[in-house]
């Protein structure tokens, strides 16, 4: 049986992009190498609507976040960090062992960082070096508002960083319009690509921060990066993973074609149809607020102690979910692929088997009003 991933990643790969990394090894100081680094940047910068360079670099998504805290923080700086989850709290742990001074504001899981939430924690420490979001928390399948967050902080205020690993690709992430100085993502979320790459975007204030001091990484050193990236020929300062920038590559074209803003959209439309199957059969969500829930994962709440044999029993049926990374019983099912309504009837329907497989008490009535959102969330062609 032929495994189908709903995982907060790595996620289902579209066929094209898998064989765009079995093409054959070029070298990486060669001109088709130069033209596809050209290309991968290019694209990335029309994705995040942003002029200043953008660097994908061998990675995952937490050496991109390392990325930021050697560029940006030094030791003794005092940093906000506001955290809703666990991949909030691994911001905060990497900004620590940089020797950043971290002023947390933790906030209830389920829940997000608000303005009012930014304003005091700024009233209270207004030296403040920088301020840490999670833009997208997997954990909890929350999604923090980080241009409404952001718009409250002044021009001259804190360094903003933002963990973008599970959003980019896949909800609008725009850093220049609100105002966020250091980005980090990766690969295999919402950019559809195996993992191996991490994607860091500075501010015109980020990169003159990163240039002012030596990075204590050689290898994470951004403006390193930059140099050879601005080459006349866009290079790497070190061997790249050449197959995995194909893909790259490949996804990024794959996701220009749909266009941007129909990708984010067919993700929301996904995530709130699912959200429909799983109330009308009986199944809680972990985040009440529908507005704070995350269009690219999902956290369903499911018995004490039955979330393991649940992920089992979707396991037999070729399904792989996860589980919750808290205290918490859920499964927590991603939305990045696009597959459509097919793909999205078949983790629905597995996951009522799964539950009735363990015992829950279900509703079969689901299929309906799935059907009913899916047609109201129909986006213009």
């Amino acid at each position: 049986m032929h495994p189908h991933l709903f995982t907060p990643g790595p996620v289902e790969v579209p066929h094209s992009v898998r064989a765009a990394g079995a093409a054959p090894l070029v070298g990486h100081r060669s001109e088709t190498y130069f033209a596809l680094l050209e290309e991968i940047s290019a694209l990335l910068k029309k994705l995040l609507r942003v002029s200043q360079p953008v660097i994908a670099m061998p990675s995952s998504g937490t050496g991109a976040l390392e990325a930021l805290a050697a560029n940006l923080l030094d030791p003794g700086d005092s940093v906000i960090s506001f955290s809703c989850g666990a991949f909030g709290d691994r911001f905060r742990e990497i900004a620590s062992r940089r020797g950043a001074t971290i002023l947390p504001v933790d906030i209830p899981r389920g829940r997000t960082a608000t303005p009012s939430d930014v304003r005091r924690a700024l009233e209270q420490h207004p030296s403040a070096a920088a301020v840490l979001f999670t833009h997208n928390e997997t954990s909890t399948g929350a999604l923090t508002d980080l241009q409404a967050c952001t718009s409250t902080l002044p021009e001259d205020g804190p360094l903003v960083l933002v963990d973008a690993v599970s959003s980019l690709g896949a909800v609008p992430c725009f850093p220049e319009d609100w105002r966020i100085d250091g980005l980090a993502s990766c690969s295999q979320k919402g950019l559809l690509t195996p993992p191996g790459i991490g994607i860091v975007a500075l501010s015109e204030r980020g990169w003159k921060r990163a240039a002012s001091r030596p990075s204590p990484s050689y290898y994470f050193d951004l403006p390193l990066h930059r140099r050879f990236l601005e080459k006349a020929r866009p290079q790497n300062p070190y061997t790249p993973p050449v197959t995995l920038l194909y893909s790259l590559a490949e996804a990024l074209r794959f996701l220009d074609e749909v266009g941007f803003e129909r990708r984010f959209a067919d993700v929301e439309r996904t995530a709130r149809t699912f959200e429909t199957a799983c109330e009308s059969m009986g199944l809680s969500l972990f985040v009440k607020e529908q507005e704070l829930r995350s269009p690219a994962v999902t956290a369903v709440t499911v018995p004490e102690g039955r979330a393991e044999e649940m992920k089992r029993a979707l396991a037999e049926l070729g399904v792989e979910v996860a589980e919750g990374q808290g205290k918490e019983p859920m499964l927590r099912v991603a939305h990045y692929s696009p597959g459509g309504w097919p793909e999205l009837c078949l983790v629905a329907g597995s996951l009522y088997g799964a539950g009735r497989a363990c015992g829950l008490e279900l509703s079969p009535d689901f299929l309906e009003p799935a059907w009913n959102c899916w047609k109201k969330g129909a986006c213009p062609q």
